[in-house]
């Protein structure tokens, strides 16, 4: 059974060595992938922990990409990313800048192929800003107009 498990692996692995191929290997180009700005109500300690919780949660996935994170040792920048194992290939690049104690600035970029799309750009700012992580963006983004009731 562990034999199965790492053939199928090793299949997976060549089927998007196949994808980065033939996507060009570029990962996240600002401007040109995937991406949002947006400011939270929260200290950047909180966002940053849920950067990591989202991260390992929907953008490592089962092939098990590296994640790394680093906040400066005044807590006023932090970044996380997922990076491709066998090319370096950035996959998510989340920059998050300290604006005051109680908001955050943040920036969610991702790759554009599979998994890191627009779709996961939504999800990584809606668990940033309610604190559940999830791979789809459940929240509306559109509030009723005055005076309607639901």
């Amino acid at each position: 059974m562990a034999r199965t498990s790492t053939r199928l692996t090793s299949i997976k692995a060549m089927v998007l060595g196949s994808v980065l191929v033939i996507a060009g290997c570029a990962g996240v180009v600002v401007g040109k992938t995937p991406s949002t700005t947006f400011d939270v109500p929260i200290s950047i300690q909180r966002a940053y922990d849920r950067t990591i919780a989202q991260a390992k949660y929907c953008l490592v996935t089962e092939d098990n990409f590296p994640l790394t994170a680093q906040m400066t040792a005044d807590q006023q920048s932090a970044s996380v990313n997922v990076r491709m194992s066998m090319t370096g290939t950035l996959l998510a690049d989340i920059e998050l800048n300290s604006v005051s104690a109680d908001k955050t600035n943040v920036t969610v970029s991702m790759w554009g192929v599979s998994v890191w799309d627009q779709a996961a750009v939504n999800a990584m700012k809606a668990a940033i800003q309610f604190g559940l992580p999830s791979c789809t963006d459940y929240f509306p983004t559109i509030s009723p107009p005055k005076g309607t009731r639901r």
